[in-house]
């Protein structure tokens, strides 16, 4: 009985010797794909990180460059009768080149449709350069605006804008 069990235990032996090595490479190789899926899904990630930040920090660079100031005087804001327009002047003061046609105008918290602005600068470029200004001429709702206190705000495509209150 003795030598059965020697004789056994040494034939289970070798035979788990080679399922013991064949079943560590097995786990070893799919350990190895394990940790490549994992490297790739991180430097996808990581990567769209670095463009979002890269593309967010150029909008902000433009934003900070971006300046535009209303230069009318707050108290006289031109009114043609016939018309039914207000004429706005606003600034470019920042240090950045903008496109007149994606300017928004807000009156009292109103957007202004493109149908009811007229934009011009006042050489009829096409480019709203540093220190060049913009001419608004602005249909209301109601038109004229009700005596008192207003704002417009004139914003640019980055999102930078300015403001002012005036008085009708």
């Amino acid at each position: 009985m003795i030598s059965m069990l020697t004789t056994d235990k040494k034939n289970l032996l070798k035979d788990t010797g080679a399922d013991t090595a064949i079943t560590h490479m097995i786990f070893f190789i799919a350990a190895i794909i394990l940790a490549i899926s994992v490297v790739a899904l991180i430097s996808a990630d990581v990567q769209s990180m670095v463009a979002s930040s890269g593309s967010s920090s150029k909008l902000l660079s433009e934003q900070m460059k971006t300046d535009i100031t209303v230069v009318n005087d707050p108290e006289i804001i031109p009114y043609d009768g016939a018309s039914k327009k207000y004429t706005f002047y606003a600034k470019n003061t920042g240090k950045t080149e903008l496109v007149p046609e994606y300017v928004t105008v807000l009156v009292d918290g109103i957007m202004i449709g493109p149908d009811d602005i007229d934009i011009d600068l006042t050489d009829g470029d096409v480019i709203w350069r540093p220190g060049e200004i913009l001419t608004l001429n602005v249909t209301t709702t109601p038109s004229p605006l009700d005596s008192g206190d207003h704002r417009i705000l004139v914003a640019a495509e980055n999102g930078k804008s300015g403001a002012m209150s005036f008085k009708t």
